[in-house]
């Protein structure tokens, strides 16, 4: 045993309070550290004194009232009740003990507090009442406290009758007067901390900010703990942008409550203010966390986020109270941008229809209406553009370019577009930009002489001219004058040898020509120019793929990729000839970092990265990107398809069905989302659901063989067997397909008999032979039922077939047992096992060969570890009954048989069977 040194034993007595001193000395030296406002030596002396004479009132009531000179509300509030418990007077300590709960927020317990004790004073009672009227404010009951204070308004109290007054006129909004009465409480009143709250408050209505600032600091200098007169502070302090001063009260708060929402919203505030946005989102965060979520917050949030680079983040906030941003100018605008950017054009659009528009809108504006036009919205990008057009007039070329530009894509507007452009030229001949745009308006108008006249600007200088002969050589090109054209593209050859547009038109023209490989040559030519002229990319490809040498110009273009790896347009290119050589682990590799470092993409590449995670088996990734797809253009209908079928494949039926309902609102009769629907409401329950929405469908594809044989199939699970079989089998008069014939029979299976249903696809297989290996498998199947030998027969053909098909080995297997073949079915079992050792129906069927073999300890091994992949397979559980009891273990089979639930009659005699055997 170790031995204690003399040292460990003084130390000890030294921790443990042995100082020589009795309660009573420790009692005294606490009243002078108390006097002399040592607090937390007189708190030493009083825990001494107490853990001496824990049952003295009088060192509980100093160790109490000094706990309040600390602030340390909480801890004085249970030194009181621990007091009153030992004996204390209430008479003498009611009040400040009401007033320490009170100060302590516990107000269930101030409204309780000396409820039944009885020879109180009238005065104490009078108090007791006030502190209880205000309990009932912080919780919320206003009215149960007017009527308190109706009653101490004719106190013979002054400070009670004051205050009451005071708080009867403040519920009647009368705040002049309100304050007027609360200053009457005199500054040595029981209640005068209470009265100097309320005097801060009302100063806080009346507008006399500095005043109720200074009032509500020394309230705190009073009541340290008081975190909610800190928060008033605090968001006083910040509303006068006194961050500073703001600062120092939330520190103080958020110490003690870290996830309170307002304080970190106030805090984030600040950090805002400081331009710390990384602190900033950490706080508005929290805020959120805690449910403050109310406008200013989201908004706050949205602008933090999008500060950082987080667009959708900052897009989620804002969309949060959307309806609310018309009060917040700047939000509404950068609202209407982050819809935008992330393909919610329509959105945008809308949000932008209640704004005032500026010149500096007009980007904003026309990103918008580009956006519409591309996707068939011309109405509504009118309405902008003409709204815009309403609040600010062009003040130069640029503005009036713009403006044009936007109207071309308007069919109604198109010569007022061009009326822009030309007016922006005239303002401003250097926009070579807008003279392209107006010649391309001319080309499309087959205004061919007045694209060509728009080139003679260009013809005047050397630095344009080639861009002037490549103008006149397309509009003859375009007018299938071949010579004119050679002629124009010679000249810009002229002008600059090194045009890769030229070079580009000259390679057409040598197709035309049938000279492909000049126009090879040239392609090849335009790419050492510019490796990443995605035009001359393209056709290069094409003409390969023509002539059977692909990859050829596919390493060209991960040439092109790897010289411009910022180059999404040369990124998205490469991903789709991945995608059309069904390289779909190079897609996802190609566009990762596209989706790893931005926030927007298009829907083309949505479209990519989807397919190619579905088709690398990362399912989690596609939904969460197809959601990502959906929720940034609901109205989308390959988004919505998308994120539908994921949703369904994850067997979220209801989540798909709401997706599918809010896009059918938009395109109420587009076949693709009804059919899509009639399949999650089948798949989800709902057979009259889908049979309803089956109903919607156009006439010449609910008549389809392919959609009845759906109907026909949820008739059948809908129990309506004779129309579900009437219409199955007019769908497979017009298409016999194997699907079809396997439904009809299941059918025939089910509800008439399996000779019925085997009889049905051995006619199939005369007319149409064997050349479906599922239908063969399911014919093989019925025969089990049917006839056994057969079955064997049929199932050894398949696996000479198949060799490696896991369920053709193990049911194969199975059919060998049902004979009698225990050493075969082994064979094939174990074959089964070696392609997947952990499925149950294999490890189910290997358990009844070793079951067969009396190998009850293996078999039952086999057959736990199957229900533990599926739990309550009834036919399995059978089969571990049986191996249990074969074993000795008959208390475990009997709990085995009791957790079997099953309605299969089959089962139910076995395991009555079963049940026989251990009642023997």
């Amino acid at each position: 045993m170790k031995k204690i040194s003399l040292t460990a034993v003084l130390l000890l007595a030294a921790l443990s309070g042995c100082s020589g001193k009795d309660a009573a000395e420790h009692y005294q030296d606490a009243l002078k550290f108390s006097q002399s406002n040592q607090y937390n030596a007189a708190v030493i002396e009083l825990k001494s004194a107490i853990a001496q004479a824990p049952e003295n009132i009088d060192y509980r009531l100093l160790l109490a009232r000094v706990y309040l000179q600390t602030g340390d509300v909480v801890s004085a509030e249970k030194e009181y009740e621990r007091a009153l418990r030992n004996g204390a007077d209430p008479e003498t300590i009611a009040v400040e003990v009401i007033q320490t709960s009170f100060l302590a927020e516990n107000y269930q317990n101030v409204l309780s507090l000396f409820s039944e004790t009885g020879n109180l004073s009238a005065k104490t009672e009078h108090y007791l009442k006030f502190y209880r009227a205000l309990a009932e404010v912080e919780l919320g009951a206003a009215e149960n406290a007017v009527v308190i204070f109706d009653q101490l308004v004719n106190s013979e109290y002054p400070d009670l009758a004051a205050y009451a007054e005071a708080a009867l006129l403040l519920n009647a909004r009368t705040i002049g007067a309100a304050l007027s009465s609360v200053q009457q409480v005199a500054t040595d009143s029981l209640i005068a901390k209470e009265a100097l709250l309320l005097t801060a408050q009302l100063q806080l209505f009346d507008k006399q900010t500095d005043s109720a600032i200074a009032n509500l600091t020394r309230y705190i200098e009073q009541v340290p703990s008081a975190l909610k007169v800190r928060l008033v502070l605090a968001q006083t302090y910040v509303q006068q942008q006194q961050f500073a001063e703001a600062d120092k009260q939330l520190s103080f708060i958020l110490q003690r409550a870290p996830d309170h929402g307002l304080s970190n919203y106030l805090k984030a505030t600040i950090e805002y203010q400081k331009q710390d946005y990384a602190k900033a989102k950490e706080h508005i965060d929290k805020a959120i966390s805690a449910r403050f979520t109310n406008t200013p917050s989201r908004v706050l949030a949205g602008i933090v986020s999008y500060q950082l680079g987080l667009e959708q983040q900052a897009l989620t906030h804002l969309s949060a109270v959307k309806n609310s941003l018309h009060t917040y100018p700047p939000a509404q605008r950068l609202y209407s941008l982050l819809q935008l950017r992330a393909g919610a054009t329509a959105d945008a659009a809308s949000s932008l229809s209640d704004a005032k528009f500026t010149e500096q809108d007009l980007s904003l504006v026309a990103g918008t209406a580009f956006q519409l036009i591309s996707q068939g919205d011309e109405s509504l990008a009118a309405e902008i553009i003409s709204r815009y057009e309403n609040m600010v007039v062009p003040q130069d070329g640029q503005s009036l370019s713009t403006l044009g530009s936007l109207k071309l894509g308007l069919p109604d507007r198109n010569a007022e577009g061009i009326k822009n452009l030309e007016q922006a030229l005239m303002m401003d001949p250097g926009l070579h930009d807008t003279r392209l745009v107006l010649a391309g308006s001319y080309i499309r108008q087959k205004q061919f002489d007045k694209a060509a006249e728009l080139a003679d600007e260009w013809l005047k200088t050397a630095e344009t001219r080639n861009a002037g002969y490549n103008l006149k050589a397309l509009t003859y090109l375009l007018q299938q004058d071949l010579e004119n054209g050679k002629l124009m593209l010679a000249e810009a050859q002229k002008a600059d040898s090194d045009s890769v547009f030229t070079l580009y038109m000259l390679a057409a023209v040598a197709r035309d020509e049938k000279d492909i490989a000049k126009s090879d040559e040239l392609l090849t030519r335009a790419l050492e120019l510019r490796s990443d002229y995605i035009p001359a990319l393209i056709a290069y490809f094409s003409s390969m793929q023509q002539q059977g040498t692909p990859q050829v110009a596919l390493d060209v273009v991960e040439r092109s990729h790897k010289a411009h790896p910022d180059n999404n347009q040369i990124r998205m290119l490469l991903a789709n000839l991945y995608q059309s050589r069904n390289n779909f682990a190079e897609v996802v590799s190609i566009l990762k970092p596209i989706s790893d470092t931005q926030q927007q993409f298009t829907p083309a590449f949505y479209n990519l990265m989807v397919n190619a995670y579905v088709r690398t088996n990362q399912t989690d990734l596609a939904l969460a990107l197809a959601e990502r797809w959906y929720n940034s253009d609901e109205k989308n209908i390959r988004a919505g398809l998308a994120y539908s079928n994921l949703l369904a494949n994850a067997r979220r039926y209801k989540d798909a069905i709401v997706v599918l309902d809010k896009q059918l609102k938009v395109h109420p009769k587009e076949p693709v989302l009804l059919r899509t629907k009639i399949a999650a409401q089948s798949e989800n329950g709902d057979q009259q659901g889908a049979l309803a929405t089956y109903e919607l469908l156009p006439a010449e594809i609910a008549n389809s063989a392919e959609m009845l044989y759906h109907k026909g199939r949820i008739q059948i699970l809908n129990k309506q067997i004779s129309p579900g079989l009437e219409t199955l089998n007019t769908s497979y008069n017009i298409t016999p397909h194997a699907a079809t014939a396997i439904a009809i029979a299941g059918a025939y299976a089910k509800d008439i008999s399996y000779r019925r249903a085997v009889s049905f696809i051995e006619e199939h297989f005369a007319k149409h032979g064997k050349n479906s290996t599922d239908l063969h498998a399911f014919y093989a199947n019925l025969l089990i039922e049917d006839d056994v030998n057969k079955a064997v027969t049929v199932y050894a053909e398949i696996v000479q077939q198949a060799p490696d098909n896991l369920i053709a080995l193990n049911n194969y297997a199975w059919v060998l047992l049902e004979v009698g073949k225990v050493a075969d079915a082994k064979t094939y079992a174990e074959q089964a096992l070696k392609i997947n050792g952990n499925h149950p129906d294999v490890l189910d069927t290997y358990g009844r060969v070793l079951l067969e073999q009396g190998k009850h300890v293996a078999a039952k091994a086999q057959f736990e570890q199957s229900l533990a992949i599926r739990p309550g397979h009834a036919e399995v559980q059978l089969n571990l009954a049986q191996a249990l009891i074969n074993n000795g273990e008959q208390q475990q089979a009997g709990k085995v048989l009791a957790a079997i639930k099953t309605d299969n009659v089959k089962f139910l005699e076995r395991a009555k069977v079963l049940q026989q055997k251990l009642e023997q």
